[in-house]
C-alpha cells in the first residue's frame, strides 16, 4: 500500500508522489525561542520525526529541514527584558530545547537554518516580489501586497472580514490594504539590522521560511509541516510570496492538532508561551521521561486536538510498560529450557503476521500512530498470554527459538520505527535498564542459593523507588509504579 497523507490544501488525502523518485523533500516549521519549550512543542517535533521515520522506513531518503526563527519581536523583547542580546536569547533556548528533543529521541533534521544566517537569500526574494509590483517599500519597509496575488486564501480558505482580522496585528495606515503584511521592517534602536536596497533593517515573519525552503529544497518540494495555529496567517502568507516570486511552492500541507490546555467548563485554549498557560517541556521530562511523552504525543492522530491532562501522561507511561514487559517476557522465554506445542507456535506466527500487517495498514493510511500502537499491544498481550501458561516455554526447541526471535524481532523493529524505545531508564528515578536488570539477576541468584532474605531486601528497595516486579512462569519482569 502507498502512504497516503491528509493534504490540507487539498482537504482530502492523496498519494505520497515524490518529486523526485525515491527522496522525499520536507520542511517544517520550527520554533522561535524566546522562552523555555512546552509539550505542545514536543508534540509537533515527535509528530514529523515519526512522518519521516515512516517514510524512511518505506525506503526513501528523506531530506527534512527544520528551521529556527531567531529573529523575531519576541525574541527582542526577551532580550531587553533580560538585558542581554537577542542572539544570546535565542542561542540559550535553542540549545536547551535541541537537548528536550534528543531526549524525545527526535532525529536531528538534514539541515536546520536559522533566519539570521539566511539575510541575503531573504533580500534576494523580496527584490523579485518589489521588482514584480507583488511587493513595495515604505519608508525602509517593505510590504506584500495581499490583493496583488490571486490565489491568496486558497489554504485557510478564510473569507475577506476573517483575513482582515488576521491582519490586525500588523495595523499600520501606511499599507496600502489592511491585509498586507511586512517582508522587511526598518531598523530601530536597540534592534538587529542588516543592510538592504530599502535601507538597514531585518526580515518579518513569514518571509524567512519561503525563502529558506527554496535554498535547501527547491521549488514544488513535497511535503510541508506545522502545527494548525500556522494555517493562517503564517503558511497561507509562505505560500502567497513563495509563488508570486515565481517559485513553486509545497505540494502536500500537514498540520498536526494542538495540545490544549483545560478552561472554563466546556472549553479549552491553545497551550501558549504567548498566553502562559503552558506545561514546561523540562518538567514533562523529567516527570515520565522521554520514552514516555514520546508516547503520549502520538497516542492520538496526529491532526486531532489533545486536552492536556497529567493523568494521561501516566498512561501513556503504564503503555509503554506493558510494551517493554512483552519484550522482557520474550526474552525470559528464549532463556527458559521447557518444550512446547505446536499450537503455541502457530499462535505467535499469526499475532505476528497480523501485527506486521495491521501495524504497516495503519502508518500508510494518513500515518495512524493510535492502530498501530494498538496493534504493537495486540502482540505483546498473546506473547504475555502464551508466557503465563505454566510450564509452557521455548527455549529447548529450534522451532521455538525461531518463533519467539521473529516476534522480539518484529516487535523491535516495529517500534524503533515509531521512535520509542523498550529499554529507555526512567529518568526520574536515575536507575539505568541495565542496573535494575543486575539486581533482578542478583536477587534470581539469591533466591537459588537459599538467601532469601537478601532476595526480599532487593525487591523491597526497588519497590521503595517505583521499580515493580513480577515473578511469572518464565522468569520475572518489571514495570515502573
Amino acid at each position: 500500500m502507498a502512504i497516503q497523507i491528509y493534504n490540507s490544501l487539498a482537504r482530502q488525502k492523496e498519494e505520497l508522489v515524490p518529486r523526485e523518485a525515491g527522496k522525499v523533500a520536507m520542511y517544517v516549521c520550527g520554533v522561535t525561542p524566546y522562552a523555555p519549550a512546552h509539550i505542545g512543542h514536543a508534540r509537533s517535533a515527535v509528530v514529523f520525526d515519526v512522518v519521516r521515520r515512516w517514510v524512511t522506513f518505506r525506503g526513501y531518503e528523506v531530506v527534512y529541514v527544520y528551521n529556527i526563527t531567531d529573529v523575531e519581536d519576541k525574541i527582542i523583547a526577551a532580550s531587553q527584558r533580560e538585558r542581554i542580546t537577542w542572539r544570546e536569547v535565542a542561542d540559550r533556548y535553542t540549545e536547551s530545547y535541541l537537548e528536550e528533543l534528543r531526549q524525545l529521541a527526535v532525529m536531528p533534521p538534514t539541515y536546520m537554518p536559522r533566519a539570521s544566517e539566511h539575510i541575503s537569500q531573504i533580500v534576494s526574494m523580496i527584490q523579485k516580489l518589489v521588482d514584480s509590483g507583488h511587493a513595495y517599500p515604505i519608508n525602509g519597509d517593505v510590504a506584500f501586497s495581499v490583493p496583488s496575488f490571486r490565489g491568496y486564501g486558497k489554504l485557510s480558505r478564510r473569507d475577506l472580514d476573517s483575513q482582515l482580522a488576521g491582519a490586525r496585528v500588523e495595523e499600520d495606515t501606511r499599507k496600502r490594504d489592511p491585509r498586507d503584511f511586512f517582508l522587511w521592517k526598518a531598523a530601530k534602536p536597540g534592534e538587529p539590522s542588516w543592510e538592504s536596497p530599502w535601507g538597514p533593517g531585518r526580515p518579518g515573519w513569514h518571509i524567512e521560511c519561503s525563502a529558506m525552503s527554496s535554498e535547501y529544497l527547491g521549488g514544488g518540494f513535497d511535503i510541508h509541516g506545522g502545527g494548525s495555529d500556522l494555517i493562517f496567517p503564517h503558511h497561507e502568507n509562505e505560500i502567497a510570496q513563495s509563488e508570486a516570486a515565481g517559485t513553486p511552492f509545497a505540494r502536500i500541507w500537514m498540520h498536526n492538532g494542538m495540545v490544549q490546555m483545560v478552561g472554563a467548563p466546556g472549553n479549552s485554549d491553545k497551550m501558549s508561551k504567548s498566553l502562559g498557560n503552558v506545561v514546561d517541556l523540562r518538567g514533562a521530562l523529567d516527570r515520565v521521561g522521554g520514552a514516555a511523552l514520546r508516547y503520549y504525543c502520538i497516542a492520538a492522530h496526529y491532526t486531532s486536538d489533545i486536552v492536556f491532562r497529567e493523568t494521561e501522561l501516566d498512561q501513556a507511561q503504564s503503555a509503554l510498560e506493558r510494551l517493554r514487559i512483552g519484550h522482557q517476557t520474550l526474552d525470559r522465554l528464549l532463556g527458559t529450557g521447557t518444550r512446547s506445542g505446536g499450537e503455541d507456535l502457530a499462535e505467535l506466527a499469526e499475532a505476528r503476521a497480523r501485527t506486521e500487517s495491521d501495524f504497516e495498514e495503519a502508518m500508510d493510511d494518513d500515518f495512524s500512530s493510535p492502530r498501530a500502537l494498538a496493534s504493537l499491544h495486540g502482540l505483546v498481550g498473546v506473547v504475555n498470554q502464551v508466557g503465563a501458561r505454566a510450564g509452557v516455554s521455548f527455549g529447548a526447541s529450534e522451532a521455538g527459538k525461531h518463533a519467539l526471535s521473529a516476534t522480539r524481532e518484529t516487535l523491535e523493529r516495529l517500534v524503533e520505527s515509531l521512535g520509542l524505545s523498550l529499554g529507555q531508564a526512567p529518568v526520574e528515578r536515575g536507575l539505568s535498564t541495565d542496573l535494575i536488570e543486575l539486581l533482578i539477576e542478583v536477587r534470581q541468584r539469591a533466591r537459588q542459593v537459599g538467601q532469601y532474605e537478601l532476595a526480599d531486601g532487593i525487591r523491597s528497595r526497588l519497590s521503595e523507588l517505583g521499580i515493580l516486579l513480577e515473578d511469572r512462569p518464565p522468569g520475572t519482569t518489571w514495570r515502573r509504579r
